[in-house]
């Protein structure tokens, strides 16, 4: 351990990054090696040619949850076959609380089949998205405000006007624009 590195008395749940679809094989990993981690399954159901069949997913696909000693333990855990890096947040490691992990467990338990993850940022008021459906399909639009569904503004700078409507959350696509 280098002078810079802070020293830790108490572990923290640190969001580790993992190679495409080896969660579940990192978590029995870190099982193996009695190493605490967390990592959240729901329940889909999946259609094959014959047959349906109930499935657990990782609900953040590519996460996991661990935790560790951070700067004692992190070369261990990043050696493991699958996992990639952990999650930096403005240069320090993202730390999650201990609560948000509890709820997040009994958001899973009581509504597994209708429980949607979808990135939070790019629905935020002032975001620029694209309409995929709708009148305005294919409209650069800007986020005024956001409840069950999103109301969007159509400005026309040069004339000081804007129109607003709302549309559903399904229609605009997940990607800032500007």
């Amino acid at each position: 351990m280098s002078k810079t590195e802070p020293i830790e008395t108490e572990s923290n749940w640190y969001i580790l990054y993992t190679n495409p679809r080896s969660e579940k094989k990192l978590s029995s990993l870190f099982r193996k090696y009695k190493i605490e981690s967390y990592l959240p399954l729901r329940k889909e159901r999946k259609k094959w040619t014959d047959r349906f069949k109930w499935i657990e997913t990782p609900l953040f696909p590519s996460y996991i949850f661990v935790k560790i000693l951070f700067w004692q333990d992190r070369v261990k855990v990043l050696q493991l076959p699958g996992a990639h890096h952990f999650v930096f947040l403005k240069g320090v490691p993202a730390t999650v609380s201990q609560s948000h992990l509890d709820v997040l467990e009994q958001q899973i338990a009581k509504y597994s089949e209708s429980l949607v993850v979808g990135r939070d940022s790019v629905i935020q008021k002032g975001k620029f998205v694209k309409v995929i459906r709708g009148p305005f399909k294919g409209h650069t639009l800007e986020i005024l405000n956001r409840k069950n569904k999103v109301n969007v503004i159509l400005r026309f700078a040069a004339m000081d006007i804007a129109s607003e409507i709302s549309v559903n959350i399904e229609d605009i696509a997940w990607e800032e624009l500007l």
